[in-house]
């Protein structure tokens, strides 16, 4: 059975299966980390999570657990981590560690990428959020389908993630290929007899 075959396999799924919906703060532990820019060190043994989407390296950490890390100001709604272990926090940024069996950390990374930005605005009243508060982060409504699907939709997408991925790489290198081959090609001033 190819993807897409398991993609629509799965949406009949989800559309007959009981999906029960919870408030993040009921499902998930909510808190900022401690550390500051300063405490980042370039050969750090553990990821800093910042509030971009670049990872920093830090000698400490504070946290050792799965956890979806996102931004208490700036780039709301834009950038996610999914932290697995050991590692430190920003004190501007949010970690969403979820304590219920019954809910896939992986699958909630999924669902707050695709719908955390449309609350987030809907929550601001037609204003750009430039930061978030607990609360809010607590009230956000979470969809919570029986594990087998979370875990079957988290599967499809981990897929579509890892295939993306190699899209881009292989995107990114055929870019360099043209550019070097154009460049060559055009450069007269360095061909063979030119001058």
């Amino acid at each position: 059975m190819d993807m897409q075959s398991k993609a629509k396999k799965l949406i009949e799924m989800i559309q007959t299966a009981p999906v029960e919906w919870k408030p993040l703060g009921e499902v998930a532990e909510i808190g900022t980390g401690s550390s500051n820019r300063q405490d980042e060190e370039h050969d750090g043994e553990y990821p800093f999570y910042v509030r971009s989407k670049n990872i920093l390296r830090s000698s400490t950490y504070q946290f050792n657990e799965t956890a979806i890390i996102i931004p208490g100001e700036g780039g709301i709604g834009d950038i996610f981590h999914y932290a697995e272990g050991k590692y430190a926090l920003h004190q501007r940024a949010y970690r969403v560690h979820v304590v219920i069996p019954d809910l896939s950390p992986k699958f909630l990374y999924y669902f707050m990428n695709v719908d955390f930005k449309r609350y987030i605005q809907a929550k601001s009243v037609g204003a750009t959020a430039t930061s978030i508060r607990k609360p809010m982060l607590q009230r956000f409504p979470i969809p919570i389908p029986p594990l087998e699907i979370q875990q079957k939709i988290v599967k499809i997408l981990d897929k579509f993630t890892e295939l993306e991925a190699t899209l881009e790489a292989e995107l990114a290198l055929r870019k360099r290929q043209y550019r070097y081959y154009r460049d060559f090609l055009l450069d007269f001033n360095n061909q063979i007899g030119g001058g």
